[in-house]
């Protein structure tokens, strides 16, 4: 079954900004390291399930990474500045790429090893846009650096994990996204509004924490059968029991429970995004929460004849019956079944 489609939220103006950042990063690593440049373009492509590399970021079920800081500039000067967003969008772009070439290392996927070097690259490219807005010692640098710690903490505690409880997740999802932060804190103090990086890095984690508990409800027989565990994986094996089906569980209880967590984390984040006084960030949720709702609606309806199939399928194994009973999610494979985001 497929999930109802979210309203597109991205402004045309930024779509062509993430459409120029993912050029230009290639352009230049394809100008300064030919080799490497082939093998990242396709790589770039391949996350986007080889359609143009803006989709990794564009999709509306995507996490927000170049959407919020555009909204913060919205609601701080109404029109953003398009010579500002365009660095912006490209650290972001650049920074993402980073964290997920790391995720894909240590979830241990193929990575092509001519691939692997394009992290020097990332890096260098993410981090020195800055340089030009914010000079040594300014308060930004210390935002990078503490974010970059946390993601990196949180990335090095998951390694080897195989269960995910109820504190670990709550403490853990908003960590990483902590990247996401980064071009907020630019934002804020490129117009000298230091008081908002706090309000809106909270925002930052309760998304975090929505967003990685929707992919994981999303891509939990993927998940399976890639044995990455995740909380939502973590409850449907402690409540299926000793030689439960998880498919089963996932089916007849699971969406449900899933969806009991997701709801009042909402209520969370649209009472914070008021509080923000961004209209645009408001209109977002409220979009994010309709599509979802009704993926809702429609799998309530179906649910009677999925139960049954994972009935029917029980004596096969979860494994075997993960397939046939998941939530469709059409996210290209590059965000949906991440770890890590921002």
């Amino acid at each position: 079954m497929k999930a109802a489609i979210d309203p597109d939220p991205y402004p045309a103006q930024l779509k062509a900004l993430t459409r120029d950042a993912t050029v230009r990063l290639i352009t230049r690593v394809r100008r300064n390291a030919p080799a490497l440049g082939q093998h990242a373009d396709q790589w770039m492509r391949a996350l986007a399930g080889d359609a143009p590399p803006e989709r990794y970021f564009l999709h509306p079920r995507a996490f927000p990474a170049v959407l919020l800081p555009w909204f913060l500039e919205t609601a701080i000067h109404r029109q953003p500045s398009r010579a500002f967003q365009r660095d912006v969008v490209y650290s972001t772009v650049a920074g993402y790429y980073f964290v997920r070439l790391i995720d894909d290392l240590m979830d241990g996927e193929p990575v092509a090893p001519p691939v692997v070097p394009l992290l020097i690259v990332l890096h260098a490219e993410f981090e020195q846009t800055y340089h030009r807005y914010f000079p040594a010692g300014h308060a930004f640098w210390d935002v990078l650096a503490r974010s970059s710690y946390q993601a990196a903490e949180t990335a090095s505690r998951d390694a080897g994990q195989r269960r995910i409880t109820r504190e670990h997740f709550l403490a853990s999802s908003a960590r990483k996204v902590a990247g996401a932060k980064i071009p907020i804190a630019a934002v804020c103090y490129r117009y000298d509004k230091s008081d908002l990086v706090a309000s809106w890095s909270a925002f930052v984690d309760l998304l975090g924490r929505w967003h990685q508990m929707l992919n994981d409800m999303l891509g939990w027989s993927r998940d399976l059968q890639r044995e990455t565990p995740t909380y939502f994986l973590s409850e449907a094996v402690a409540r299926a029991g000793p030689g439960g089906s998880i498919a089963e569980w996932v089916v007849s209880d699971g969406y449900e429970w899933g969806m009991g967590q997701l709801a009042p984390w909402m209520t969370d984040l649209m009472a914070a995004a008021r509080e923000l006084q961004s209209p645009a960030l408001v209109t977002y949720l409220d979009g994010r929460d309709r599509a979802l709702l009704a993926t809702w609606e429609k799998l309530h309806g179906e649910m009677d004849s999925l139960r049954r199939l994972a009935h029917s399928l029980k004596a096969a194994g979860a494994r075997a019956s993960a397939a046939g009973v998941e939530l469709g999610d059409p996210t290209p494979d590059g965000d949906g079944g991440k770890r890590h985001a921002g």
